[in-house]
């Protein structure tokens, strides 16, 4: 890796999140993802000369942190899962997950319920992870109260918003998956968006992990505009129809004839001229749900979702171009606009899903994986009784 690409990668105490070193490294991978954990990979050359002193007693799985920065700006951190010495080429390999995956692997076994009087959802979500997963217990094992998080503390959150009031309740004996919870909370209709920002508290030396809400869901404004050719390459454009559905099931709490359970159909797609199909049915459970009208309004938004293929451009940036993946968060708005030869092409705007960037001694290479907007609105004028036969 050239010394003027701007790239660190900064080792840190999981629990506590102590600085603990910095890494030479010759190669590095790094994936993001709205709503889910993304994935890193660093190749460190181990007869580096940094690395002389280094305690590898720290280079542990699930003990550190690995956070990459370019320039001034921190773009993913997550903890080690797995390490590999190759002793012929004198490299090893750390294979780390985004931060997201340890909520994941937490379980909300203390249960909790809004109760009858409905609650912020993003207030729900934020209490789920730091009840369950993030708080550092306040007792030692086996003293009361232990049995609940005793998390790394890894997280920061502002304000709670004002969005919607949903009821939930989750029973401790079904040890749901506080990361699951969470994104089950906010992929219904006036839902939310997610991700994980990085920066530094220079006053305390430490990388701070900001969780942040992205309301409504359907991308942040950035005004920028990606075009082929110009300032970055489109591969390919494809046309998905894996997500279309005429027919919806969402099952919600309880068991057998006691579970709650809601159904809705599109009759027109399967019968209208010109863009009829047969019938594609698509299922979904969601045993936190106490209420019949959001299962109804999960299944409204499955079949907003489904009532058209999705149209998706592969974008890849020009290296030292005018974006960079410095300058793009997922989550982010763009327009993206493409054609070729006498297919009319793509001018349309989406949302960024995915940026997934490798860096070498010879460059970066950054691709981006994105949504159309065009899912968001068409949940939103399903809701109004407005959804048209205009993809």
């Amino acid at each position: 890796m050239t010394d003027d690409n701007g790239y660190r990668v900064i080792l840190s105490e999981f629990k506590g999140g102590a600085l603990l070193a910095e890494l030479p490294v010759s190669a590095l991978n790094y994936r993001s993802i709205l709503n889910a954990p993304g994935s890193a990979s660093f190749t460190v050359p181990l007869a580096a000369e940094p690395l002389a002193g280094l305690d590898w007693s720290l280079i542990s799985p699930w003990r550190i942190t690995a956070h990459v920065q370019r320039g001034s700006r921190v773009l993913w951190g997550g903890p080690l899962l797995t390490w590999n010495v190759d002793l012929a080429a004198e490299e090893m390999t750390l294979d780390c997950v985004g931060l997201w995956e340890y909520y994941r692997r937490n379980m909300i076994n203390l249960g909790y319920s809004t109760g009858t009087t409905p609650r912020e959802q993003t207030t729900i979500a934020r209490e789920l992870i730091q009840q369950f997963a993030d708080n550092p217990s306040p007792v030692a094992p086996g003293e009361y109260g232990y049995w609940g998080s005793n998390g790394p503390g890894a997280l920061t959150f502002g304000p709670d918003l004002d969005t919607m009031k949903r009821e939930r309740t989750y029973d401790w004996f079904a040890w749901k998956s506080v990361g699951e919870a969470v994104e089950q909370l906010g992929a219904v209709i006036k839902g939310f968006d997610f991700r994980v920002d990085y920066a530094w508290d220079l006053d305390a030396r430490q990388i701070r992990n900001h969780f942040r809400f992205l309301y409504p869901a359907g991308g942040q404004d950035t005004g920028i505009i990606l075009e082929h050719g110009a300032n970055c390459t489109v591969t390919t454009v494809t046309s998905d129809g894996d997500r279309m559905c005429t027919e919806t099931g969402v099952n919600g709490a309880g068991e057998g004839w006691s579970q709650l359970k809601s159904w809705w159909y599109n009759g027109q797609l399967e019968t209208e001229e010109g863009r009829r199909i047969p019938r594609l049915a698509s299922i979904a459970t969601n045993n936190s749900v106490v209420r019949v009208d959001t299962l109804t309004a999960q299944a409204e938004r499955m079949i907003a979702v489904g009532a058209f293929p999705i149209v998706v451009p592969e974008v890849t940036l020009h290296p030292g171009g005018e974006y960079s993946a410095a300058e793009l968060r997922v989550g982010h708005k763009i327009r993206v606009r493409a054609r070729t030869a006498k297919w009319p092409g793509i001018d349309a705007e989406y949302v960024i899903q995915e940026i997934n960037t490798k860096v070498t001694r010879t460059g970066e290479e950054a691709t981006l994986a994105l949504v159309p907007v065009t899912i968001f609105e068409r949940v939103d004028d399903w809701v109004k009784g407005e959804l048209e036969a205009a993809a």
